[in-house]
């Protein structure tokens, strides 16, 4: 028997790109999750709609119809991805920079603020995930880490 999740889904209809955010146990937590990431991006959007679809999907239109978050009921097998994390030890952090030569100004999840890091949490609900990714200083993903 499977488990009841609701996942997040960024859309840009001229692009026809749809990219998953992360996966949450209730619809709240999904809402929270987009409302992180607005955050992190220094985005407002007071004004944001949120229409139900037929389908019992929940559409965030926050700027324009043409760029919005769906939020879609789904049942998965298996646990979410946990949201813990393990901080990588100052040695473990130092290799991975001179590995991918980053500069000043680029930074692993590790590196990041807590404030930041609590936000990406939420934002993307999936710790191994977070640890995937480069990270501006405002903690905005810059890319994969294994991504030239």
């Amino acid at each position: 028997m499977g488990q009841i999740v609701y996942t997040n889904y960024w859309l840009n209809r001229l692009s026809d790109v749809k990219k998953e955010h992360g996966s949450y146990v209730t619809e709240e937590e999904a809402i929270d999750g987009i409302k992180a990431w607005w955050d992190l991006h220094s985005e407002h959007y007071p004004h944001a709609q949120f229409k139900r679809t037929q389908s019992g999907a929940l559409e965030v239109i926050y700027d324009d119809d043409n760029h919005y978050y769906r939020i879609e009921k789904r049942t998965i097998e298996g646990a979410l991805p946990s949201k813990n994390y393990r901080l990588r030890k100052a040695g473990e952090i130092e290799s991975l920079r001179f590995k991918h030569s980053l500069h000043e100004e680029a930074y692993l999840f590790d590196e990041l603020a807590e404030p930041l890091r609590d936000r990406l949490v939420i934002a993307m609900a999936d710790s191994k995930k977070l640890q995937d990714y480069i990270y501006d200083e405002d903690g905005c993903p810059i890319k994969k880490i294994n991504e030239k």
